[in-house]
């Protein structure tokens, strides 16, 4: 919350409660699982040896790196998309599609690498960071006039980010012991989830500040070139913004042309807007790059031992 609340006007990102905001929850993060895993009395080889912690902590970072690659996805193509290929629903939905079922497919081929090679966790968590960071980051070159090229993005880093999420809980479920395993589930999705938010967070405040400053000016300049009355601009654009078609329809001086052109330009600042989100998202990608090629080998627990029995 108090990441999300940083950029809005009245609440600067410095301003106390902000900050001891994050300060708290940076402490809930750090101690919460430690904490439960100590009020169960467990010192499990999971997290004692240095080989098995740094398996664990980098595994969990990468999770966290992919929830905010996930969810830069997940909220923001479906818009840029009814932003650009709109308002036809179903060509909106034939160009998000492939993203869905590239994460699903992502999910379905890492876990099986996984059983055939009985491990190689660093190689293909190292593979699906590559793809997940280039895809996304690829995205940048997306505008209204290539809808293909968000299409096949779209799937790499969906499949990218689909051979971190889940597996990366496989990964944990494997070196854990028994005792824990529900307690390391359920902080592998607490992770991703927070790194989402994180993610959107730094994702909101990029494109919010990026609109703002390039939207004035492109649709400005353009609409007046068509014939807009200056006196008219200020209520235009807020209008425009607002997207309160009714109070421009009683605008003087509107004309069919200048909307047009209004429409073009509006698409010409958001495509400026996103490719802002694409490109800081390369640096979540790089981090988990990096940290992928430091995990170590878990073939060792690769064993055909059933942890519970329920016959």
């Amino acid at each position: 919350m108090a990441l999300c609340a940083g950029y809005s006007d009245y609440d600067s990102w410095t301003c106390s409660h902000r900050c001891l905001g994050r300060l708290g929850e940076l402490c809930a993060i750090s101690n919460g699982p430690r904490s439960h895993l100590q009020e169960q009395g467990i010192r499990s080889h999971a997290y004692c040896g240095y080989n098995h912690q740094r398996v664990s902590i980098l595994t969990l970072l990468i999770t966290a790196l992919a929830g905010a690659q996930f969810y830069s996805l997940l909220n923001f193509w479906p818009l840029e998309c009814q932003t650009l290929y709109g308002p036809d629903s179903h060509e909106i939905a034939r160009t998000v599609v492939a993203f869905g079922y590239a994460v699903a497919l992502g999910v379905i081929i890492v876990d099986y690498c996984l059983s055939l090679f009985r491990g190689m966790n660093r190689e293909l968590l190292l593979i699906s960071s590559v793809l997940m960071t280039a895809g996304i980051g690829a995205m940048a070159a997306v505008n209204q006039n290539n809808p293909g090229l968000g299409i096949g993005m779209s799937f790499l880093g969906g499949f990218g980010v689909g051979g971190i999420i889940v597996p990366a809980a496989v990964i944990l479920t494997i070196i854990s012991p028994d005792e824990v395993i529900a307690t390391i589930t359920a902080i592998t999705l607490s992770i991703r989830l927070i790194g989402g938010s994180i993610g959107y967070a730094v994702y909101f405040n990029v494109f919010q500040n990026k609109l703002l400053a390039v939207f004035p000016p492109i649709v400005g300049t353009a609409v007046i070139k068509a014939g807009l009355p200056i006196s008219e601009l200020e209520p235009f654009l807020e209008a425009l913004a607002n997207r309160n078609m009714s109070e421009i329809a009683h605008l003087p001086g509107i004309t069919p042309q200048i909307l047009q052109v209004a429409q073009a330009a509006v698409q010409v600042a958001y495509v400026q807007a996103f490719r802002r989100i694409y490109l800081v998202s390369i640096a979540f990608g790089a981090a988990a790059i990096i940290s992928s090629l430091f995990l170590g080998d878990i073939r060792k627990y690769m064993v055909g031992r059933v942890a519970v029995d329920i016959h």
